[in-house]
């Protein structure tokens, strides 16, 4: 075997190899704790090879350096391994023992704990062969010492018993002649032992001294740091005053603050209240005095009896009207349904009127007969002469309603029930036909040209229930997340009446505190509300949570659009870093040198003629620029944008 084979076979053995550990360890730690017999180790040490002697070295890391022309330090070899044998650590005596174990390893790799009869049968054979310190030693760590304890005990008695008559038998007269050597050599270690004790006990004295001194340093260093913590606990306790002092001062300034924030928004709701009171209250009155008017008119013309019988035969009508709008909604595309939709509140709206007119048709007084009249209605101008030249306008939304701002400056608002009816959402586009009545106010009709977005609309849309809550206070409450919990404005519960648990729509402003009813149901009309609840506007429903505007994702791109108005585009090219190129499609010869160029082609077809259409998609095809066509609103143009990025920005990646 080489060395460096027996140097790897000791290692397995010492870091216990599956085979090897529950062997030899019992023995290990038994012999740990006993002395440590190490003049029968030397007599084994003498048996030994010197490849196994160097393997040991190696495996021990004895700095041993070895060479083939000189003899092995067996006297430095034994040096270092009683020194190790010296040790107090468990670990160095285990190290030890796994030495002697692989220097025994020929006689143990084949036993087992039972077979220790075999062993000792066989003692002489493999004295002669091996040595006799090395059965000796391979009997001490035997398998079957654990088991076979009593014949184990005495064949160790026995074996060293045997092996004093040996050695004695053994002993040279140069032993007897070099005791008086080893009795000088005793000696002189004793003398250099006191000699050693001497200078230690001066060098102890020497450290007590320092030590001393060092103690009191210690002492003082320990009185000052007592009285810097005491000083650090007195600032301590005066920086928690001054922070206690800050903290309340600060918190009377933020009470102060949110007591003028809340009397601002107070006052702010007052005027705004104010406002609309007075808007609703003009146009009313508009509205009253124009239907008081046409009930003379009718009233002189026809008696009641034939009044009576046009208003059945007009509600006959008008419940299979409304039948089958609603059969047409239920299978409507999610486009027509808010158009659907307003056909039958108008139709429902007109029956209530009438039903109520038909009940109240005794009685003297008109203004009560105007009363009925919804403020959803668009007021009709009753003067042929009334000026019709339309302005277009873009519309703006607010959590009740809305207002409309026209080319020329001037605006006007719009009520929530005239913005269900014509479905109008955030920056959407309408043409506005102005109407003079006869007491001079302006009233308009609106038609919608290019519908908005009400994702980036100031406000937000739940569905929820009405609550009265403690003190009478009424609040509307989210279906989804109770959390979100406003007070009821107090304009919608004197105009509105809700009860308690009634479902509804609701809008909060984005800054607002108020919840403003956009719907509200009755409990008796339980699944109609449901059905509302699906299918009305869910681009408001899905903006529960804020959507940030994207980053410019057309940057250096060329937009052309043929159709409609530029502003209505401006704001949503903006939005994606690119320019845009506009034509209204009656001169679409302006913009084809620029066409050519661009990088992608938008048309509206409900407002370009099929001349700008045809003649601006042959350049197109020519250039391979991608081609689309909005589908009437902003948010169909962001969509379009958005998911063909790619598609638009490749002829700036090539």
């Amino acid at each position: 075997m080489s060395e460096k084979a027996e140097v790897r076979q000791i290692s397995s053995l010492t870091e216990g190899y599956e085979e090897q550990k529950p062997t030899f360890m019992q023995a290990i730690q038994e012999e740990i704790s006993l002395p440590f017999p190490i003049d029968k180790f030397r007599f084994l040490i003498k048996e030994l090879s010197v490849q196994q002697k160097r393997a040991i070295a190696h495996f021990l890391n004895f700095p041993i350096v070895f060479s083939k022309y000189k003899k092995f330090p067996d006297a430095l070899f034994q040096k270092l391994l009683f020194q190790l044998q010296k040790h107090y650590l468990t670990s160095d005596r285990e190290r030890l023992c796994w030495v002697i174990i692989f220097a025994v390893l020929d006689l143990l790799k084949n036993e087992a704990p039972g077979s220790l009869e075999t062993f000792l049968a066989t003692k002489e054979e493999n004295i002669l062969k091996f040595g006799r310190w090395h059965v000796y030693w391979a009997l001490r760590f035997h398998p079957g010492r654990a088991i076979e304890r009593t014949s184990w005990e005495e064949a160790i008695r026995e074996f060293e018993e045997g092996l004093e008559e040996k050695a004695s038998e053994a002993k040279s007269p140069e032993n007897d002649r070099s005791n008086d050597e080893k009795q000088s050599v005793i000696e002189q270690k004793l003398k250099n032992e006191f000699a050693l004790r001497q200078t230690k006990e001066k060098e102890a004295q020497q450290l007590r001294k320092e030590l001393g001194a060092q103690t009191k340093k210690l002492e003082q260093f320990e009185k000052e740091k007592q009285q810097l913590a005491a000083e650090l606990l007195i600032l301590k306790e005066e920086a928690l005053k001054q922070k206690a002092e800050a903290e309340a001062y600060r918190n009377q300034l933020e009470a102060r603050l949110n007591r003028m924030k809340q009397e601002k928004n107070d006052l702010q709701d007052l005027v705004k209240e104010t406002e609309l009171k007075v808007q609703e209250m003009k146009a009313n009155a508009v509205k009253a005095a124009h239907e008081v008017e046409q009930w003379k008119q009718r009233h002189e013309k026809k008696g009641p009896g034939n009044t009576q019988e046009l208003i059945a035969l007009l509600l006959k009508s008008l419940l299979p009207e409304s039948d089958k709008l609603y059969h047409e909604l239920r299978q409507a595309n999610p486009e027509n349904a808010s158009v659907l939709r307003a056909q039958i509140r108008k139709i429902f709206d007109l029956i209530d009127l009438l039903e109520q007119f038909r009940q109240e048709t005794g009685q003297a007084q008109p203004k009560d007969l105007v009363q009925v009249s919804e403020p959803s209605f668009e007021p009709v101008p009753s003067e042929p002469e009334a000026s019709r030249q339309s302005c277009v306008g873009t519309f703006y939304r607010r959590d009740h309603g809305g207002y409309v701002v026209m080319e020329d400056g001037k605006s006007f608002n719009v009520t929530e029930s005239m913005v269900h009816q014509h479905g109008l959402e955030h920056e959407a586009e309408v043409q506005c036909s102005p109407g003079r009545q006869q007491n001079g106010m302006t009233l308009y009709e609106i038609e919608l040209l290019l519908q908005g977005d009400d994702t980036y609309a100031p406000i937000r849309q739940f569905d929820g229930y009405v609550e009265l809550g403690n003190y009478f206070t009424w609040y509307c409450v989210d279906i989804n997340n109770a959390q979100n919990r406003y007070p009821l404005h107090r304009r919608d519960i004197e105009i509105q009446q809700p009860n308690d648990g009634d479902p509804c729509l609701f809008n909060v402003a984005d800054e607002g505190r108020f919840a403003r009813l956009s719907r509200l149901y009755r409990k008796t009309k339980q699944s109609a509300a449901e059905q509302e609840f699906k299918a009305y506007k869910p681009s408001l429903l899905r903006r529960q949570a804020e959507k940030p505007k994207p980053d410019p994702f057309l940057e250096n791109c060329k937009i052309v659009i043929v159709g409609g108005l530029r502003k209505w585009f401006e704001g949503v090219v903006a939005e994606t870093g690119a320019t845009l190129i506009h034509d209204s499609g009656d001169a679409p010869e302006r913009i084809h040198a620029d066409l050519s160029k661009a990088d992608a082609l938008f048309f509206l077809l409900t407002a370009t003629s099929h001349r700008a259409t045809w003649s601006c998609v042959e350049i197109a095809k020519q250039k391979q620029i991608p081609h689309f066509v909005i589908q009437g609103s902003k948010s169909n143009l962001r969509m379009l944008l958005w998911e063909n990025r790619e598609l638009i920005t490749r002829k700036q990646k090539i």
